[in-house]
């Protein structure tokens, strides 16, 4: 009677071949499966280099702006910021998406790299300014200048990520850079955060030298930015500036190049649903700190914990994933799903402000933040321009969409400041980004891949 073959081992000879399952490989493989979640995609011997500058980059940057996002909530401790006076910051970002419109124009024949090297260190040197400033309104003028900045060099990413990395994964890759950034974000902001509650009387000194540990921060992670190459894996046309006169960043060829983005029937689309989807998360957003500080009586701590902790933790556990899809499926259904998990956190929020209900509203908010920061930033232009001059023209009018978004809804949110409750300002705003999610996958037929790249 021929013997059977052992489980996990070779079969003997003359042995009847049977297929074996060996039940210890089925942990492994879920192992394999779960680690996959929180890796990055496997890249070619160039765009492997460069990910870990890139990654050394994105997380100094996450830790920077780990205190950067507690910056609200120490205007409204320490300095009795009003509602108002939150919304400055929020106002402010907007001149910075506008001049990414004069950027976008200029970068889209230059390299880009020195647009992201130039406005992250005057980023940082804010940062540094800010931590000698004393008054809620200068103070927060700073974290505007900060967001600024940040938002001046933004326009560029996306041509970066198309000249360093193949074109099938870049989504995954930007992904995989966010989630990482937001766990260090997550420490960060949650250490300091412990730091000004345990500082006492001296909540000054502490603020300061937070700032200064930010703006040093970002000025490392400037020079890891600095390491990523000219050229990578990815378009070589994207690489390659276009030849233009010397001395005259602008002329009417380039004007009217620029203003070709308007002329995309599908584009203009995407724009006005984006418009209102930003117009939705921006109406509400100023008021956040207050509803947890004031109107739930949340410490530096309980505030930190479920503003930007618990989003962090659930956008690291799962932004992965639901960024690596983004690669398999068109950019309508991409930000309907964001613009739904996103519209959630307020309406839950609103309609039953208690311990769980809250929880699970953070819970939402995590993915759908790393997902909308890989879409509006990263790669979701991707889909309409073709790589070269067009990424840098197409981002610029993203940026421009997006900072008349961040002029009007913060304003919008002011006025109505007086007269509507917080709870029916966060209603308003979800309700918005709930009609952004359904018009975004009403427009979707297919699911095609976001680009043919």
């Amino acid at each position: 009677m021929p013997k059977k073959a052992q489980t996990g081992g070779a079969a003997l000879p003359g042995a009847a071949a049977e297929p074996t399952v060996t039940f210890a490989h089925r942990p492994a493989t879920r192992l394999a499966r779960l680690a996959a979640a929180f890796q990055p995609p496997d890249l070619p011997p160039a765009s492997r280099r460069a990910f870990r500058f890139h990654m050394a980059f994105a997380l100094l940057e996450g830790m920077a702006l780990g205190i950067i996002y507690n910056v609200p909530l120490m205007a409204v401790k320490a300095m009795g910021a009003s509602d108002r006076q939150l919304q400055i910051p929020i106002i402010m970002t907007s001149l910075g998406l506008f001049s990414s419109v004069f950027t976008g124009i200029a970068m889209s024949t230059r390299r880009k790299k020195p647009f992201v090297l130039v406005p992250g260190a005057a980023s940082a040197v804010a940062a540094l300014l800010m931590a000698w400033t004393t008054s809620a309104g200068w103070f927060l003028c700073f974290a505007g200048l900060v967001s600024i900045f940040d938002f001046a060099m933004r326009p560029a990413i996306p041509s970066i990520l198309r000249i360093i990395y193949p074109p099938h994964c870049r989504s995954h890759v930007a992904g995989t850079l966010r989630q990482y950034a937001s766990a260090v974000g997550l420490g960060s902001s949650l250490f300091f955060a412990w730091l000004l509650a345990a500082s006492g009387n001296h909540v000054w000194s502490m603020i300061h030298l937070q700032l200064m540990i930010a703006g040093l921060a970002g000025l490392g992670a400037i020079a890891c930015f600095r390491q990523l190459p000219n050229h990578g894996d990815g378009s070589i046309e994207e690489a390659l500036p276009e030849d233009h006169p010397r001395g005259r960043p602008f002329d009417w060829q380039q004007i009217a190049a620029s203003v070709a983005p308007l002329r995309d029937r599908r584009f203009r689309r995407y724009l006005a649903i984006f418009f209102l989807y930003c117009c939705g998360n921006l109406f509400y957003m100023g008021i956040v700190p207050a509803v947890f500080a004031r109107d739930l009586g949340f410490g530096y701590v309980q505030a930190t914990l479920l503003i930007q902790v618990v989003p962090a933790v659930t956008g690291f556990l799962f932004g992965g994933r639901l960024t690596a899809w983004f690669d398999r499926t068109s950019i309508w259904r991409s930000f309907a799903v964001v613009a739904l998990l996103w519209a959630l956190d307020p309406v839950v929020l609103a309609i039953a402000p208690y311990w769980p209900v809250i929880a699970l509203a953070r819970i939402l908010h995590g993915p759908a933040m790393v997902g909308s920061l890989v879409l509006s930033i990263d790669t979701g232009v991707h889909a309409f321009a073709r790589p070269g001059p067009d990424t840098s023209r197409y981002m610029a009018v993203v940026f421009m969409v997006n900072g008349l978004a961040r002029f009007l809804a913060p304003a919008a949110s002011a006025l109505v400041a007086g007269h509507l409750s917080h709870r029916m300002i966060l209603f308003c705003g979800g309700c918005v980004m709930l009609t952004a999610s359904a018009l975004f996958y009403h427009t979707d037929s297919k699911g095609t891949p976001m680009e043919s790249r």
